[in-house]
């Protein structure tokens, strides 16, 4: 859910929608990743009510919504905005290697990276997560990926 885009409060077609997939979620046991900016305390509100496979928290930036998501079990995703943002980087840190993936959101262009996009950035993104975590990349790449099976869920069989 995003306000910038149309009103995020009860009965709106955002949170109509949301509702309706959190409901597909909880009945076919899918994980669900949450864009919540701007609406981070509706969305958890709304969170509560299910019990969900697992979350992920997409484009999260609440310093103050962090230790409910964290709480919760839910995953944090940070993209390239890691690499220049003192907030983001503070996230992360406060988040830890158990509860961190990555993320693109591409196409979005980063200006302050000289307007690079994609997947591309994946890998500097995990550089910046290592220095973070004080890891190394690999070791950093290898929790991700851990982390990822976990939200995922382990591959089905056959």
């Amino acid at each position: 859910m995003d306000p910038k885009y149309s009103p995020v409060n009860s009965g709106s077609a955002q949170v109509t929608a949301f509702e309706a997939q959190l409901e597909a979620a909880q009945s076919q046991r899918k994980p669900v990743q949450v864009h919540s900016r701007g609406a981070e305390t509706q969305c958890l509100e709304l969170l509560g009510g299910f019990s969900l496979k697992s979350v992920l928290m997409h484009w999260f930036q609440s310093e103050e919504c962090l230790p409910e998501v964290l709480d919760r079990g839910y995953f944090v995703s940070f993209g390239p905005p890691i690499l220049y943002s003192k907030k983001v980087q503070r996230l992360a840190a406060r988040c830890g290697p158990d509860r961190s993936l990555t993320e693109t959101d591409s196409p979005i262009s980063y200006g302050p990276i000289g307007g690079v996009h994609g997947p591309v950035l994946v890998g500097s993104v995990v550089f910046k997560l290592a220095e973070i975590w004080r890891t190394n990349f690999e070791q950093a790449r290898s929790t991700v990926m851990a982390n990822a099976i976990r939200y995922l869920g382990p591959p089905e069989k056959g």
